[in-house]
């Protein structure tokens, strides 16, 4: 097929050879001015269709870049294993040192005074403790702590006086008032205590006592009472701050008794 711009002149030629044109100046501008709009219409139909191939283009990298790399999704559609969690280990053994900073957050309050801090025991001998006088400005208060895990310090096996069970399973023996000496020697010294000891179902213990006095024995009370009640002392010793040593291998006897072996030292 012949180009249709160049035949297009001898088309018009023909079609106009027995017309007597009133200019043929007219005749070649109109000839001209159609050749020009022919080649706008052709560019305007190129530059249009390259538009729509660049759009498409755009659309389909678009979809890929949502889509994701073909090495993405087959990450994505790689199955997750499966960890399994480490199990949590047992918590470190309570030492004498670890013993006295609890006690001492648990007494501890403005206008009291905390000082001769003292510790005993250790994690292989199977018990720990640590003690503190304190003054709250009445007089010296001696506090103490101890504390096992395998159940050979429990009062409460076959229950007796002093003794509750409580609803986790544990036993809190309690006494207030209690002289130090059985003897004329309390008329001397005058010394009393007040005393919890609370027994958990797996051999942990823990036992707090609290004197009238800067000490257990031996020298004179210095308040009428002790700074602290039973029932203070049970609150510290439900504490869950304390750490207790490891059990050791001693199993507790059936037929101790509560406060069977204080009385009468």
């Amino acid at each position: 097929m012949n180009n249709l711009n160049d035949t297009l002149p001898s088309l018009m030629d023909r079609a106009t050879e027995n017309l007597e044109p009133v200019s043929t100046d007219l005749l070649d501008r109109t000839v001209q001015q159609g050749l020009r709009l022919r080649r706008r219409r052709t560019t305007l139909l190129s530059v249009t269709g390259a538009g729509a191939v660049l759009a498409t283009a755009g659309l389909v990298a678009g979809g890929i870049q949502l889509l994701g790399t073909p090495s993405e999704a087959s990450v994505s559609g790689t199955p997750v294993p499966i960890v399994t969690p480490t199990p949590l280990a047992k918590p470190a053994a309570g030492t004498p040192q670890q013993a006295l900073a609890t006690l001492k957050r648990l007494i501890a309050a403005p206008g009291r005074t905390l000082s001769e801090p003292t510790v005993h025991g250790s994690a292989k001998g199977g018990f720990i403790g640590a003690s503190y006088l304190v003054d709250d400005g009445n007089g010296a208060s001696l506090v103490e702590v101890m504390l096992s895990a395998d159940g050979t310090a429990n009062p409460c096996f076959g229950g007796g006086p002093g003794c509750t069970t409580n609803p986790d399973g544990s036993s809190m023996y309690s006494s207030s008032d209690e002289p130090e000496y059985s003897d004329a020697r309390n008329e001397q010294y005058g010394v009393f205590l007040n005393r919890v000891e609370l027994s958990y179902p797996d051999g942990r213990y823990i036992g707090l006592v609290n004197y009238n006095g800067p000490a257990e024995k031996g020298i004179k009370h210095t308040r009428a009472k002790p700074l602290f009640t039973a029932a203070q002392l049970a609150t510290m010793a439900r504490s869950k701050t304390w750490k207790f040593p490891a059990a050791t291998a001693v199993k507790p006897s059936t037929t101790d008794k509560p406060s069977a072996n204080r009385k009468g030292r």
